[in-house]
């Protein structure tokens, strides 16, 4: 089996933003230690970094935090986001900047100091969109992104469409 490969479109998708934006975040936030794969013409994303940039683009959305600021943690995300963990929905991330550090936290561990993003949000937009969610509802199409289609038979050249 293939690993999946996502493209700039699909992190658009996930995080609202526009291709353009994405690019730019991606370029102003992870200069230093880019994300993705050049696959040909195209980069490519792992579905960890897809995580990742919709994490960075909810700390930029939700608390306004400018995108020279994110370089400055861009790293310390990574970490967290990208390694094994335990599976919970009511899991947080804390964020300090200086220094710049990033924790991944139970539901019910104490935060002092810092930002604290509720992860369950961005978790359930991430695997609903790749498919892995239960939340997307039950029948075929709920394994892949697919849009429904119709489907008209054709019998030759002089039939008509149904």
């Amino acid at each position: 089996m293939h690993p999946i490969r996502l493209k700039v479109s699909d992190l658009a998708n996930v995080t609202g933003y526009s291709r353009f934006r994405v690019a730019s975040l991606l370029n102003q936030v992870f200069k230093n230690s880019p994300l993705g794969s050049q696959s040909g013409s195209q980069r490519t994303f792992t579905p960890q970094e897809l995580l990742i940039v919709a994490v960075v683009c909810e700390i930029e959305r939700k608390f306004h935090v400018q995108r020279k600021a994110l370089a400055l943690v861009s790293d310390a995300l990574r970490r967290p986001l990208s390694g094994p963990r335990v599976a919970n929905r009511r899991a947080r991330l804390a964020i300090t900047f200086s220094p710049a550090e990033a924790m991944y936290l139970s539901a019910d561990t104490q935060v002092h100091e810092g930002l604290v993003l509720q992860l369950g949000p961005v978790f359930e937009r991430v695997d609903e969109y790749l498919g892995v969610s239960g939340s997307s509802g039950v029948g075929a199409q709920s394994n892949l992104p697919l849009r429904p289609a119709i489907v008209t038979e054709r019998r030759g050249s002089g039939s008509r469409r149904r």
